[in-house]
């Protein structure tokens, strides 16, 4: 029998257009397209996994360029929609050779958009079975702008969706449990000091321009959600616009995208878990964890050699587990004055060569807390390079002359200069142009020679949302446009240092940690960290958004998460400086130890005003007992992390919905519970002066076994435990099948007594 060719398949497939026949996508998949209402269904064995609104178009498109207003890693943008399309025309469905199809071809949807003033644009919509991933289906959508002396400029898809369909992921969303009834925009910017909470936000945002953000402004740009429904949608890597996606509507999804060609892949999952699994099938999984991060604390401490001997010294006394000291200050500090504060804060040189002052011997006594104490040393590194000529105890190199001369620097085509990006008063910096490989070359020259040359385990990988969007930026690449390129930074950024990383022989025993990220970073990553929160309990952009934020990187396929414990920015509220307490630092450690992969500090950008883990013994004793009961657990999440979350991409921390997505109570948790591996629940003291919790057990048939009482209860009620300082709300779910929580039931049992002081 002779096949036909696909030049006749597509001849057939217009002969049967009108009658409308499914058309076979592969593995399953078909898409059936009634061209009367415009509308399109596509399903896997006869189960619908995607379709267009019933009497809606599911394309249009709109003119105008939108508004961005930027300043210091603060950006806002105001949309501008003009002559929006309101009608659409199918007038053609074909069968086309597709060269990543597994069975070679794609179906495409050709038509008009109609309404939308005097253009009249022609649009192609292609569906396709991936061979990479034959469990889903990929679309590419394009929009043909026409002749319109108004032409458009952006695309919006919409397609179905039901009022009982919630919404989780977009990377580090810190304010919301499900996202139903809002509109997420994708942009990597500075997520804002206080985000919402009042009057933090507003005092911020009067004293520097969009300064204190809102609830949806973020360090990370993904284009991505897992729904209740086990739906997974997300954009492709390439597809870096900046992106909304409107969830108000009970009955639709609508993303609305910056540019006029958008690509991006859609699929139905067994179960939310599964459906991370398919999500890092196409973004990869994050890189493993060295084991000695396990072992015990990462202390921040800033003030040089003989401080951090000190600190050291004394937490070893008190039994602390060390596990690594991270010294941010290693290249220098310099006073910021604040124009809101009668304080300074404390900022760092990025010129990255170690400070003479601080660190006369750098390298030496790396390897010295290594050889004596059995300490690894964390360093810092960002993507600026600061102008150190007013440093006051001088440089031996001033990376940003070299780098301007050698243009590796992002540029200002007005002045043919470094775009300078101020971050405050004396810092003004330019950001390493990645398009640039000279640039990157140089780059990796510095990294060898003055930053892994001391046997350092890793640093934190900073910023990455900073990249300008003026008409006058200009990239090495001048084929890029900023607006394009900058979502994508993140993932280039972090994409950087893995392949710096291939010269480094310690590498896989390093961590690098990240907040900013892009779509499909978090293959080059192996730890991100929940970004800047501020010193006290706040809803949005306190300690319960660090839970928040952690819970949406995991089912935004970034497994290996920790936050900040104390959190970093000291605020005001009009009457004065809020800084941290002994009380929420101590909290903040409860919460880390049985949170996070990573058991790290942070002074704050005020230290001396905030309680630090080592301001005295009472406070350096309950750290040192958090610090504990975080390495009490190590058996536990090196299990978790070795089995589900390198193979399966499945986080350490869960949101309830992703066990109980029927669960209308579980679906709108956001930081007062969580799943910690599947053994083990926990509800944390996020306000002060609590020492009992309310928590919902999700799961009517399971039974929660409260550690520190060990009282039984059953699933689908909200109980009242005690939760004295030391013994945050943790419970053992059902019977679990391993044996690697028994470390820290040991732990339980030695501590039950135990009353902390602060």
């Amino acid at each position: 029998m002779r096949i036909p060719s696909l030049s006749l398949w597509a001849s057939l497939a217009a002969l049967c257009f009108g009658a409308h026949t499914p058309w076979d996508l592969g593995n399953g998949f078909e898409l059936t397209v009634n061209e009367n209402s415009n509308a399109l269904t596509i399903a896997n064995h006869g189960r619908s996994i995607w379709e267009s609104v019933p009497g809606q178009a599911f394309l249009s498109a709109s003119a105008g360029n939108d508004e961005v207003i930027a300043a210091n890693g603060n950006f806002k943008i105001n949309e501008v929609d003009r002559n929006k399309c309101t009608g659409q025309k199918i007038s053609d469905v074909a069968i086309r050779s597709w060269h990543d199809s597994k069975d070679g071809h794609a179906a495409v949807v050709q038509g008009h958009l109609t309404d939308c003033g005097d253009a009249t644009p022609h649009f192609s919509v292609a569906f396709w079975v991936p061979s990479q991933f034959p469990d889903r289906v990929a679309f590419s959508v394009k929009v043909d702008p026409g002749t319109s002396a108004d032409t458009a400029t952006k695309l919006y898809l919409t397609y179905r969706s039901s009022s009982s369909e919630d919404f989780y992921g977009f990377g580090a969303q810190g304010s919301f449990a499900s996202f139903k009834n809002q509109t997420v925009p994708i942009f990597s910017r500075e997520q804002g000091v206080g985000r919402g909470d009042q009057p933090t936000t507003r005092l911020e945002n009067e004293d520097s321009f969009f300064a204190g953000g809102d609830q949806f402004t973020t360090y990370t740009a993904v284009p991505q959600y897992i729904s209740s429904k086990s739906r997974v949608f997300h954009l492709t890597e390439e597809s870096s616009a900046y992106t909304t996606f409107n969830l108000t509507d009970p009955a639709a999804v609508t993303v609305r995208y910056g540019a006029l060609t958008m690509s991006g892949y859609f699929m139905q999952a067994e179960n939310m878990l599964n459906a991370i699994s398919v999500l890092t099938d196409y973004t990869g999984k994050m890189a493993a964890l060295p084991e000695w991060v396990d072992t015990g604390a990462v202390l921040a401490i800033q003030g040089g050699q003989t401080k951090v001997d000190r600190i050291v010294n004394q937490g070893l006394e008190l039994e602390c587990p060390i596990a690594a000291v991270w010294l941010q200050d290693w290249s220098g500090t310099h006073s910021q004055s604040v124009s809101y504060m009668s304080l300074n804060v404390s900022r760092l040189w990025w010129n990255w060569e170690s400070d003479k002052t601080l660190y006369p011997e750098w390298n030496e006594f790396v390897q010295s807390l290594r050889d004596q104490y059995n300490v690894r040393t964390l360093a810092y590194i960002n993507p600026f390079l600061a102008n150190v000529s007013t440093k006051p105890n001088g440089y031996r190199t001033n990376l940003y002359d070299e780098a301007s001369h050698g243009h590796f620097t992002i540029q200002n085509s007005t002045t043919n200069s470094t775009s300078v990006i101020s971050s405050g008063p004396g810092l003004d910096a330019g950001i390493l142009d990645l398009t640039n490989i000279a640039g990157r070359l140089w780059f990796k020259k510095v990294m060898l020679d003055q930053v892994w040359s001391a046997n350092i385990s890793g640093f934190m990988t900073d910023f990455g949302e900073y990249t300008p969007i003026y008409p006058d930026t200009q990239f090495y690449n001048k084929s890029i446009d900023p607006f394009f390129y900058h979502n994508a930074y993140p993932r280039e950024w972090a994409a950087l240092h893995q392949w710096i990383g291939k010269n480094v022989s310690s590498f896989s025993d390093a961590i690098l940690f990240h907040r900013s990220s892009s779509m499909a970073a978090n293959r080059h990553m192996n730890l991100y960290w929940a970004g800047d929160q501020n010193t006290n309990w706040g809803l949005n952009d306190g300690i319960k958004a660090a839970v928040t934020v952690m819970g949406h990187m995991g089912l935004s396929g970034y497994a290996h998460g920790h936050m900040e414990i104390g959190g970093y920015t000291t605020t005001w509220d009009g009457n004065g400086v809020v800084n941290r307490s002994s009380e929420l630092l101590g909290r903040w450690g409860e919460l880390a130890a049985v949170s996070s992969v990573v058991f790290r500090t942070h002074e704050g950008n005020v230290p001396h005003v905030n309680a630090q883990f080592y301001t005295n013994s009472t406070t350096y004793s309950w750290f040192s007992y958090n610090a504990r009961m975080f390495a009490s657990l190590a058996r536990y999440r090196r299990r978790v992390l070795e089995t589900e979350s390198r193979n399966l991409g499945w986080p350490l921390l869960r949101m309830p919905v992703l066990y109980h997505s029927d669960d209308e109570i579980a679906k709108a948790i956001s930081y007062q519970s969580f799943y910690l591996g599947s053994d083990l629940y926990v509800a944390p003291v996020l306000d002060p002066g609590r020492t009992s919790v309310e928590v919902y057990l999700p799961g009517k048939n399971e039974v929660f076994t409260h550690v520190w009482s060990d009282m039984k209860y059953r699933g689908g009620q909200t109980v009242c435990v005690s939760a004295p300082y030391g013994k945050p709300a943790v419970f053992v779910v059902g019977t679990p099948k391993n044996n690697d929580l028994e470390d820290f039931l040991q732990f339980v049992r030695q501590e039950n007594g135990t009353v902390i002081h602060f």
